[in-house]
C-alpha cells in the first residue's frame, strides 16, 4: 500500500531517492539496487530486512476496532523481514478517536512485547 502523500514529499525534498511501488505488507521497505547492471540487463534489487507499517492514531484505533491490527501485526511478523517496525503518530491536538489514548497506548506496548 502507498504512504501517505505528504512522506514522499518530504523525501523528495530532502533529496532522497524514491519509488513508489504496491506492496503487500506495510507501507515503507528499503531496497538496494545494483549500481552498474550487465549491459541489456535490468538492475537487480534486494530488499533490506527492514519494512514500516505507519499508523496515525486514529487509524490505530480503527484497525484495533475492527481486527486489521491482529491481522497486520501477523503479516509483518510472517513477511520474512527480520525488522518489521510499527510508526506510530501520536494523535494531533483535539484529534477525535475512535478509542480511548490509553487502549491506543496499550495497543502500542504490545506491539512493542
Amino acid at each position: 500500500r502507498s504512504p501517505s502523500g505528504g512522506v514522499p514529499a518530504l523525501l523528495r525534498a530532502r533529496g532522497v531517492p524514491l519509488l513508489l511501488r504496491r506492496l503487500h505488507v506495510g507501507d515503507f521497505l528499503w531496497v538496494a539496487r545494483e549500481k552498474d547492471p550487465p549491459t541489456g540487463h535490468a538492475p537487480r534489487e534486494l530488499a533490506l530486512d527492514v519494512v514500516v507499517e505507519r499508523k496515525s492514531a486514529a487509524d490505530l484505533g480503527n484497525s484495533v476496532r475492527d481486527g486489521r491490527y491482529r491481522e497486520q501485526k501477523f503479516r509483518l511478523r510472517r513477511s520474512g523481514l527480520r525488522c518489521p517496525l510499527y510508526l506510530l503518530e501520536e494523535p494531533g491536538e483535539g484529534e477525535r478517536l475512535p478509542l480511548p489514548l490509553p487502549t491506543l497506548r496499550q495497543a502500542a506496548a504490545n506491539t512493542q512485547v
